[in-house]
C-alpha cells in the first residue's frame, strides 16, 4: 500500500498560448497538463500554484515521488507523478510541468538513480581510484515498491574489482531491466600509473634472443658429438 499521499491542489487552465502562459507566471501560477492513466482518460491542461508545488518537491525529496492532484472546487483526486518539468534558463524557475496518472495497482517502467556508499579496500589500501559507470538503472515495480534510489556498497571492492548490476539486490518486488553484466563501477588504476608500470618493465636488447631458447641452444651444442678429423 502506498503511504498517505500529499495532495495538490490545482486548476483546470482556461487560457492557452504563449501569452496565457506567460500572465499565469506573474500570478505564480505554472502551466502544466496531465496525462495517462488508461483508457477513457484525456489529457488535461492545468495550472499550478508555484509554492504550492515547491514545497511538495522538498517534501519529497526525490524525482519518483508519488502524489496526489486535487482539482479545486471538487472532490477529484488522482495519483500522479512528474514526468517532465521544464525550467528558465537563467532564473532557474518551473516554467511548465508533465503530471502522470498512477494507477496503483499496475506495475510502473522508471529510471532510478543509483547511489554509491562506502570506500572500497582498492582505493584506501592499494592506491586505486573508483570509476562509477552506471548512475541510474530502468527498474519495474508497483508504485508502493518504488526506492527512493538504489544504495550501492563499493567497500569490499579490491583493485581492478568490479560491481555489476547482477550483484545488485533489490528484493522480489523490484525488477532491475537490461543486462545483468553492466558494470556499475569498478576500482582500476590511473593511466599515468599504467605508463608509469609499462615504462620500468624490463626489455630485451634489439636482436637478443630469449632466455630460454639461449639455453635450450646451449644444452644442443653440449650434447653433440665431436666430429672426428679425417687422417
Amino acid at each position: 500500500m502506498l503511504k498517505e499521499a500529499a495532495v495538490l491542489e490545482v486548476e483546470r487552465r482556461q487560457q492557452s498560448g504563449k501569452n496565457a502562459a506567460n500572465r499565469y507566471r506573474d500570478r505564480d501560477l505554472i502551466p502544466a497538463v496531465i496525462y495517462g492513466g488508461g483508457a477513457g482518460l484525456e489529457p488535461m491542461s492545468l495550472v499550478v500554484p508555484r509554492k504550492a508545488l515547491a514545497t511538495i518537491i522538498n517534501q519529497k525529496g526525490h524525482e519518483n515521488s508519488i502524489f496526489k492532484l486535487r482539482l479545486k472546487g471538487t472532490d477529484q483526486e488522482r495519483h500522479v507523478m512528474i514526468r517532465d518539468m521544464s525550467v528558465h534558463p537563467v532564473s532557474r524557475r518551473i516554467q511548465h510541468v508533465d503530471f502522470v496518472r498512477i494507477l496503483t495497482d499496475r506495475k510502473l517502467k522508471i529510471r532510478a538513480r543509483i547511489d554509491i556508499t562506502g570506500i572500497p579496500k582498492g582505493v584506501k589500501n592499494q592506491g586505486g581510484f573508483l570509476n562509477v559507470v552506471t548512475h541510474d538503472l530502468m527498474i519495474e515495480c508497483l508504485p508502493a515498491d518504488i526506492p527512493e534510489s538504489i544504495h550501492v556498497d563499493v567497500s569490499e571492492l579490491a583493485l581492478h574489482d568490479s560491481l555489476r548490476v547482477s550483484d545488485l539486490k533489490l528484493g522480489e518486488n523490484v525488477k532491475i531491466l537490461g543486462s545483468g553484466g553492466r558494470v556499475i563501477a569498478h576500482v582500476g588504476i590511473s593511466k599515468g600509473e599504467e605508463s608509469a608500470v609499462a615504462a620500468t618493465a624490463p626489455v630485451a636488447p634489439a636482436g637478443t634472443e630469449p632466455e630460454v631458447i639461449k639455453k635450450g641452444k646451449k644444452e644442443e651444442e653440449a650434447k653433440a658429438p665431436e666430429k672426428k678429423e679425417k687422417k
